[in-house]
C-alpha cells in the first residue's frame, strides 16, 4: 500500500532559521510507527487502533505562534472514521481513549483542536465532518469553547491546509483550512487550561473504532519565534 502524506509542520517565526526535524526530535505513543523519512502513521486501517507523536521540547504559551500544516484523513467517507486531533498539554508521550475519544479524550490538562469524521450523536457531533475547540480531554460537545461548526468532507484522499494560530495578547486561539478561518476561541491558556504552567507540548493524537481510517503526519520543518525557549538548530 502506497503511503500518503498527512501532516507538514511548519512553525513560522519573524526570526529564527528552519529546522527539518528528525526521528529523535519526536515521542512516539500508541500504534504510532516510523513509515519513511520524517513520516509516521497513527494508526491502522483496522478497528480500534489509537496513536500519538509528539514534540519532545515544550513551548512558551506566553509568546505568539503559528503552526501550518497540512492533513490527509484517510480516503474512506461514510465508513471512515475517527478523526485527529492537534492537542496542546502539561505532559507530553500520552494517547488518549480510542474510538470517539480521537486519542484526545481523558488528556487533562489539555486543549484539543479536533477534527471529527464520525457522527456520535449521543456526543452531539453534526452529521458532516466537522471541528470543535476542546479542553480538557473532554470529546463531547456539551463544554466546547467553540464549536461543533459542519467542514466538507475531509475524507477524500486529498491534503487540505490547515493553520493553528495563538494570539496570547488577545488570548486568542484561531484555526483556518484552506486559507478560511473555520473556528476560533478566546481562551485564557496559561491561566484558565493550565494552570499558571507556560511551557506545554504539542502533538497529534488519532483514533480508529468500529470503523476506520488511516491516519497519518510527514512533518516538513520547524521554525520558532525568538524567546527563551527557542530550541537550537542541530550543529549549533
Amino acid at each position: 500500500m502506497r503511503l500518503l502524506p498527512c501532516l507538514a509542520f511548519a512553525f513560522l517565526a519573524l526570526s529564527a532559521a528552519a529546522q527539518r526535524p528528525v526521528i529523535d526530535d519526536f515521542t512516539l505513543s500508541g500504534d504510532t510507527y516510523r513509515t519513511g523519512d520524517n513520516c509516521y502513521r497513527l494508526t491502522e486501517e483496522r478497528g480500534y487502533s489509537s496513536g500519538s507523536i509528539w514534540y519532545k521540547r515544550p513551548i512558551d504559551a506566553r509568546e505568539p505562534f503559528s503552526i501550518e500544516l497540512s492533513v490527509l484523513l484517510g480516503c474512506k467517507d461514510e465508513a471512515g472514521a475517527d478523526g485527529m486531533v492537534f492537542v496542546f498539554t502539561a505532559r507530553q508521550n500520552q494517547t488518549g481513549f480510542r474510538g470517539e475519544g480521537i486519542g484526545f479524550a481523558g488528556l487533562s490538562p489539555s486543549i484539543g483542536i479536533e477534527i471529527d469524521t464520525w457522527l456520535n450523536e449521543h456526543l452531539l457531533d453534526p452529521p458532516e465532518d466537522h471541528v470543535a475547540i476542546m479542553a480538557n480531554g473532554r470529546v463531547g460537545h456539551f463544554n466546547d469553547l467553540a464549536g461543533p461548526l459542519p467542514i466538507p468532507n475531509i475524507e477524500d484522499c486529498a491534503q487540505h491546509r490547515l493553520a493553528v494560530r495563538w494570539d496570547p495578547a488577545r488570548q486568542w486561539l484561531s484555526v483556518e483550512i484552506d486559507g478560511q478561518e473555520v473556528i476560533a476561541a478566546e481562551v485564557d491558556l496559561v491561566g484558565d487550561i493550565f494552570g499558571g504552567q507556560a511551557n506545554i507540548y504539542w502533538g497529534v493524537t488519532a483514533a480508529t473504532g468500529r470503523y476506520n481510517n488511516y491516519h497519518e503526519v510527514c512533518f516538513d520543518r520547524l521554525s520558532w519565534l525568538p524567546g527563551p525557549l527557542q530550541p537550537q538548530a542541530r550543529g549549533e
